[in-house]
């Protein structure tokens, strides 16, 4: 019996050391690395970072972009909002917001004190940020193919006034004391002209509207006004533009300029800049994003001598005040 337990002991032993390889215990039976298994897409997808977020250095970055209401504040956001989100996208950063402010004053005082980061300005706002050694300017928007805008003082064919000096003693309309083709820019003509706004017209009058200065020229009620080039385009009856007459026309005036602040990153400045380069509507994707703001349909690099005659009027101006 003694011997019988010994050998059955002895069998148990050796199939025991027998199956003992297969759990694993030989270097060359290592259970396999589960990450290994994982599928190797999926494992791509989960790691690799979104684009405009941890694979930028201004994946936490928000960004402000400060400009002037245009409309209401929610038609303001909404026109926006597409403009908004392909600059977070193209730039990588972690959000673009929009700030608006009552004035260019305003603009201006919010980007100096880095409380915002890009400006959308206006003509008569270039020449203070373009001698601004704390702003740099980017680019100029495109409209109607163009760059660049002009104004335009106009009477009645039958009106007898052929020259600017015969506007003394007449009715003059304005669009508004804002508008750069529809006041400041025509007004320098008048002064270089000789004509004395203040002084010399029987009767001035702001009209608001460009196509209300045209309408009203047209009618008789104003013997002459100013208003950008292509307003008489506004008359329904596009037969009527005949029995108008331009008397002068203002130099190129070229479009609005769109600023950064200097202190912020160069390469980030240069990245914010070529987004603004690379929108066209000429593309389905440019042309979904432009469409709500104010006609514009792209962007071009500024020039240093592209707001000379700004600062020229700006200049005469400030001399007969």
């Amino acid at each position: 019996m003694g011997k019988k337990l010994t050998f059955a002991l002895l069998v148990v032993a050796l199939i025991s050391t027998l199956l003992l390889p297969g759990c694993g215990s030989s270097g060359d039976n290592k259970p396999k690395d589960t990450q290994a298994q994982t599928d190797p897409v999926k494992t791509l997808q989960q790691t690799e970072p979104a684009e405009g977020t941890a694979s930028s250095p201004y994946s936490n970055t928000i960004l402000k972009l400060g400009r002037i209401p245009f409309t209401n504040s929610t038609a303001m956001v909404h026109k926006h909002n597409k403009f908004l989100e392909y600059l977070t996208k193209k730039l990588g950063v972690k959000q673009t917001r929009l700030q608006t402010a009552s004035d260019y004053a305003g603009i201006m005082n919010l980007l100096i004190k880095g409380e915002i980061d890009i400006a959308w300005l206006a003509t008569m706002t270039s020449v203070e940020a373009r001698n601004n050694p704390e702003i740099q300017l980017l680019v100029k928007p495109i409209r109607f193919g163009t760059t660049s805008y002009r104004g335009i003082i106009i009477t009645r064919q039958d009106s007898g006034i052929r020259s600017l000096k015969d506007l003394k003693g007449k009715k003059f309309a304005w669009v508004e004391k804002e508008s750069a083709s529809g006041y400041t820019f025509p007004k320098a003509l008048l002064l270089e002209a000789g004509i004395h706004t203040e002084k010399d017209f029987s009767e001035a009058a702001f009209l608001s509207k460009h196509d209300a200065v045209v309408l009203n020229v047209l009618l008789g009620k104003y013997d002459a006004g100013a208003c950008y080039d292509d307003a008489r385009n506004t008359l329904r009856d596009k037969s009527k533009m005949d029995e108008l007459t331009i008397l002068a026309t203002t130099p190129d005036i070229t479009n609005e300029p769109i600023v950064v602040r200097k202190s912020l990153p160069p390469d980030l400045i240069e990245k914010i800049k070529q987004a603004l380069l690379d929108l066209s509507i000429k593309t389905p994707e440019g042309k979904e994003i432009l469409d709500d703001l104010t006609d514009v349909q792209g962007f071009l690099p500024i020039k240093d001598t592209d707001y000379d005659y700004i600062e020229k009027v700006q200049t005469l101006l400030e001399q007969h005040k």
